[in-house]
């Protein structure tokens, strides 16, 4: 076996330590979050956003014990904000289809609810997912590395992690060329931005 073979073996062991451990954390995080940190988490994402000029912002569905940004969404949509949420392409990589609350949703790649929509949205605010992050950007989601090889495709568009307090993971997390970092993450008691220009 090759250096460089071990070395993303090793890599990809140290993450899944890694994320078996903030996924277990995540879901204690998420019983405890009150609609009081939804609230600051919101208003931390407002403080972040209001010195910028967007017009449209994509968020996810959530499952399991990830941030809900669906009424993040539905502000934005009074806001005049475009909204959109993804959409899991044939090749693993994400298109963000125009949503908002009520058009239809429908079943997806894993049965994640995914817009009926296909009218394709290239949005300033990417509003992400994760399992745990750094004070680098450097993101931990679930492995798939659907968010990493779909990044790229969106250069412009501001990547912002949403997070519980908790998620901060206090020492560096392993991260390899594919891995993309994140401009920001929002939390119900810290923002954190690691790249904004």
């Amino acid at each position: 076996m090759n250096k460089l073979k071990q070395k993303c073996m090793h890599l990809q062991n140290d993450k899944d330590i890694i994320r078996k451990e903030f996924l277990k954390k995540r879901i204690l995080f998420k019983k405890k979050f009150t609609f009081k940190n939804k609230l600051k988490l919101i208003l931390n994402l407002n403080d972040l956003l209001k010195n910028i000029n967007y017009e449209s912002i994509a968020g996810y569905y959530p499952i399991g014990s990830e941030i809900d940004c669906l009424t993040i969404l539905e502000k934005e949509a009074i806001k005049n904000k475009l909204t959109a949420l993804p959409y899991v392409k044939k090749d693993n990589k994400i298109e963000f289809r125009k949503w908002k609350n009520p058009d239809t949703l429908i079943g997806g790649l894993n049965n994640i609810p995914v817009p009926k929509n296909k009218i394709i949205l290239y949005p300033d605010i990417i509003l992400t997912p994760l399992l745990s992050f750094d004070m680098t950007g450097v993101r931990l989601g679930f492995g798939s590395g659907i968010y990493d090889r779909s990044f790229p495709n969106f250069p412009v568009s501001k990547k912002i992690g949403l997070a519980f307090s908790g998620q901060l993971n206090k020492r560096k997390l392993p991260n390899g060329p594919f891995d993309y970092k994140l401009d920001a993450v929002i939390t119900e008691k810290d923002i954190f931005v690691f790249k904004w220009g």
